[in-house]
């Protein structure tokens, strides 16, 4: 600030990012990235959204979006958690992003398996894409089950196309808040792929443990020590629910 004969002279203001086009600018350009290396540009427009899904690091909604007009096209839906978005490297966030598009490639040029179901087609095109399918309690690789989280497959199609992803497809505001919550399975979390389209439902002041031998789980308040009795292994807390 600089003084003058009639006193102080206010700073030059300066433009105010605007923090939604900016968001979404990065999460369409990081979509089209992987649409156009990954899956060479054969998935569909979707909305891209983010959403608080309990356990879940992001998940995909088919026809969840109608369009208010005379025809009442339907679009699908990708949405990824941002309360994880603090918490997780930038190339985890991505691999979310292109585990679901798997379920997009699956519901446009697969066979859709039933709700929340994750099959072998789907775990197919997770590997060749450069994703391996893992137990989300176990950490061991997997092709078929109701809930599964990945691994990212190090040389593969897409840890290829991350090194390229520019840097305005890289997300640039993470959510602050913080949560009381681990991802399993060596950090990949678990996606929130079904049933898709529904909430979760909600409890409160419950937290809860999971053994990691057997992935038996228990709910109480925090504070509390519970041990497994099947496998005589401690049960740390993994999440609030």
């Amino acid at each position: 600030m600089s003084a003058n004969a009639t006193g102080p002279v206010a700073p030059t203001p300066t433009t105010a990012t605007e923090p939604t086009s900016e968001q979404f600018a990065a999460y369409r350009a990081m979509f089209d990235h992987f649409n156009r290396e990954v899956f060479e540009g054969n998935l569909p427009p979707v909305i891209l959204n983010f959403s608080r899904h309990a356990g879940a690091l992001g998940f995909f909604a088919p026809e969840r979006w109608q369009r208010i007009a005379a025809d009442g096209t339907t679009i699908h839906e990708i949405s990824l958690n941002p309360s994880y978005l603090g918490t997780r490297p930038a190339r985890e966030t991505a691999s979310t992003l292109v585990h679901e598009m798997c379920h997009l490639w699956q519901q446009v040029h697969g066979e859709p398996p039933r709700r929340g179901y994750h099959d072998r087609e789907w775990s197919r095109k997770m590997v060749t894409v450069g994703l391996q399918p893992i137990c989300p309690k176990t950490g061991q690789d997997k092709m078929s089950a109701p809930a599964l989280t990945h691994r990212i497959i190090e040389g593969g199609p897409f840890a290829k196309a991350f090194e390229s992803l520019p840097t305005e497809a890289l997300l640039p505001w993470t959510c602050a808040e913080r949560r009381l919550r681990t991802s399993p399975a060596g950090g990949s979390g678990a996606e929130g792929d079904g049933p898709e389209g529904e909430e979760p439902k909600k409890t409160r002041n419950k937290l809860k443990f999971t053994c990691p031998a057997c992935g038996a789980n228990a709910w109480g308040k925090p504070g509390l020590l519970l041990l497994c009795v099947d496998d005589h292994e401690p049960m740390p807390l993994v999440a609030v629910e």
